[in-house]
């Protein structure tokens, strides 16, 4: 039998954990969201669209096709200059690496060659510490 000083404390635990239980799952990130922010966009028909805003991509992960090249139309629409760049992994060799434009409403295309199956990563070079993402290539 328990006494009510241990009941209370009991009932605050477990209302404090039910509390934090519905907090961190508000807080888990939905299906088509990437761990690094942004959605996953998918090429279609050989190009993509992503756009630069508050100096982050729109889009975190971009779902390709290995052995099919793609066009990659970065939309800059904010003040600040941005790039799209594509590497074998992050600090690893460059693969295609887009001009720098300055928005609003700029856009410029980046042609990707033909990727393996796997994953790369992509960055804004300007601001290579806040705009990253990952290219999934599906063979």
């Amino acid at each position: 039998m328990s006494t009510p000083s241990a009941t209370l404390p009991r009932a605050a635990l477990l209302l404090f954990s039910g509390i934090l239980a519905v907090g961190l799952a508000a807080c888990a990130p939905s299906g088509d969201a990437s761990p690094g922010g942004g959605e996953t966009v998918t090429v279609a028909n050989g190009a993509v669209e992503i756009s630069a805003d508050d100096l982050a991509f729109n889009a975190g992960v971009i779902e390709a096709t290995a052995g099919e090249p793609f066009t990659v139309t970065l939309v800059n629409n904010e003040s600040q200059p941005h790039n799209f760049a594509v590497y074998t992994e992050e600090g690893g060799d460059v693969i295609v690496q887009g001009e720098i434009i300055t928005g609003p409403d700029q856009s410029t295309p980046v042609e990707v060659p033909a990727l393996e199956a796997g994953e790369y990563f992509f960055v804004c070079d300007v601001h290579a510490t806040e705009m990253t993402g990952t290219i999934v290539v599906s063979g």
